[in-house]
């Protein structure tokens, strides 16, 4: 009877073992895990090695508007769901700084998207995923990639943050896996996007194209600031049902082809008008409650990103 238990409980630990296809990760989540713990230790043993790119340097370069690389011509042939999922995930990187913080004077490691543009190095991202975080004392640009590995920023290559984009430059040992560019999109075409959103790494989305939008990256206070007779740069954004977060910022959004239409920016939140309170002698004031009643998910066209790199 203990050798029955034993063997049900052997098979059953191995289609536990087995829930997933060969080459799928599992992201450890809940009490106990540190993801960052093992990033953190790479990025400061970096840092200690001068090997990483100081955030002054980083804004000293981000003045720069256009950048000489050759980008990969776009793909036309269909992908699988799982061949899509593959390129998204090998593609994406995420993006952030290494920071000693003014408030409580301890190391963090913030991170948010950015996905590879060429096999040699350069990376796409939001401008304002590499900005420095307002707390920072003193800080550096780092990559991480899907396997966990920190690659270090050599230089900021290209920026422009009235359209929110960002093109880097790393070190890494062996090629990466690069998103051709593509405008050929349309309302009603399905968009993909892996990221993590609030910190769920390796989340895959699907929506559509809903429509496309041109208005002023800058609030009005930033306007204000531009020289007479200037305009605020409008980029093209892309309103999209796909699904992102916090922390998606700068991840790619990917087209049937597995060529990247732009990337995650913002997310504009409608929220529900209160109903006036209501007051009676003998009664309580009842407010009515808040509700969100739609999210708009908000990526620049990868125009934007190619308006960053010279033309041959």
């Amino acid at each position: 009877m203990k050798q029955t238990c034993a063997l049900l409980l052997l098979l059953v630990s191995a289609r536990i073992a087995c829930a997933q296809a060969p080459g799928v990760p599992v992201y450890a989540e809940g009490r106990g895990a540190r993801p960052n713990a093992v990033l953190m230790e790479q990025a400061k043993k970096l840092q200690g090695a001068s090997e990483l790119l100081s955030m002054t340097k980083a804004l000293e370069q981000a003045q720069r508007t256009q950048c000489d690389i050759t980008l990969p011509v776009a793909d036309s042939k269909p992908m699988t769901a799982r061949e899509r999922w593959q390129r998204a995930r090998m593609s994406h990187l995420r993006v952030g700084q290494l920071y000693l913080c003014s408030k409580c004077d301890k190391w963090h490691l913030d991170l948010s998207g950015g996905y590879a543009i060429t096999a040699d190095g350069a990376v796409a991202t939001c401008a304002h995923v590499i900005a420095p975080p307002p707390n920072m004392k003193e800080g550096w640009l780092v990559v991480a990639t899907e396997e966990d590995v920190i690659l270090p920023v050599t230089e900021v290559l290209a920026c422009n943050i009235g359209t929110d984009c960002a093109i880097i430059r790393v070190k890494s040992g062996q090629p990466l896996t690069p998103l051709p560019l593509s405008l050929d999109v349309s309302p009603g075409d399905s968009v993909w996007c892996f990221s993590d959103p609030s910190g769920k790494r390796g989340y895959f989305s699907e929506g559509i194209v809903s429509r496309f939008v041109k208005r002023s990256f800058m609030t009005k206070k930033e306007a204000d600031k531009l020289p007479e007779g200037s305009e605020a740069p409008k980029p093209v954004w892309l309103e999209t049902t796909t699904d992102w977060a916090p922390g998606s910022s700068g991840s790619a959004l990917m087209d049937q082809f597995g060529n990247a239409v732009g990337h995650v920016s913002e997310i504009q939140t409608v929220i529900e008008d209160a109903l006036p309170a209501r007051k009676k002698k003998s009664e309580a004031t009842v407010i009515h409650q808040l509700g969100t009643q739609m999210v708009f998910h908000q990526a620049i066209g990868a125009v934007e990103v190619k308006a960053l790199v010279k033309k041959p």
